[in-house]
Order: C-alpha cells, then sequence, then structure tokens
C-alpha cells in the first residue's frame, strides 16, 4: 500500500541519498531527491512535498539554511534535519528555534519521517 507521504531527501552524499531514498521508497513512501538546497529552491512541485528530509552540512547553503529559506515560502512543511554525527547543542538549538522538526542521526528507521510528520501536525 502507497502512502499519501510525499517525502523529499535532499543530500549532497550520492549513496546516502540513494540508500535513503531506496529505505523509503520501500516502506511506501512516495519520494523526490535532490544534490543541494539550491536544487530544492529551484523545484517547482515544491508544493506537491509533504516533508523535508535533508542533511545539515552540505556545500554551498547548509540544511540549516535551507530550512529558514523554506520557512519563508511553505511555513508549515515539516522538515527533518539529518546529521552524520552527534547533532551539536548548539546547532540543534538553533535549528529547532528556526522551525526544524527535529534533528536526527544517520541512519534513521523508516518510521520516522512518519512519525515526526505526525508529531508535526499535532503540535501545529
Amino acid at each position: 500500500m502507497r502512502s499519501e507521504l510525499r517525502i523529499l531527501v535532499v543530500d549532497d552524499d550520492e549513496l546516502v541519498r540513494s540508500l535513503t531514498v531506496r529505505v523509503l521508497e520501500r516502506a511506501g513512501y512516495s519520494v523526490v531527491s535532490a544534490p543541494s538546497a539550491a536544487h530544492v529552491l529551484e523545484l517547482v512541485g515544491l508544493d506537491s512535498i509533504d516533508l523535508v528530509v535533508s542533511d545539515v552540512v552540505m556545500p554551498g547553503l547548509t540544511g540549516v539554511e535551507l530550512l529558514t529559506e523554506l520557512r519563508s515560502r511553505k511555513p508549515d512543511l515539516p522538515v527533518l534535519l539529518m546529521t552524520g554525527g552527534s547533532p551539536e547543542p548548539e546547532r540543534t538549538a538553533k535549528a529547532l528555534e528556526l522551525g526544524a522538526s527535529a534533528i536526527v542521526s544517520k541512519p534513521y528507521t523508516h518510521a520516522e519521517p512518519r512519525r515526526r510528520r505526525d508529531r508535526a501536525r499535532l503540535d501545529g
């Protein structure tokens, strides 16, 4: 059964991005991906996205900078930031203050996006 949830995965690491997409698709999500925050900002179909899962550390615009821009374009869009290491307390606090749904360490489970999206709906 396919989920109605459409997820945008943003990661500059092609291997991580493709593995994340594959895991989410196998879990039944509709997934699109982008290699950078700049690519996301060029997307025409951003309105059809229900959740953004973005790496924090990327060349060019970071995940936190992407979050800031997404907040101005689509304020209610849940954004889950992921990091390869332990989230730094300062970065976590800033991202949450800017409206991130959560910061999770890679790898995360396939249930994480739905749980975070549902939580964002309840909180919002």
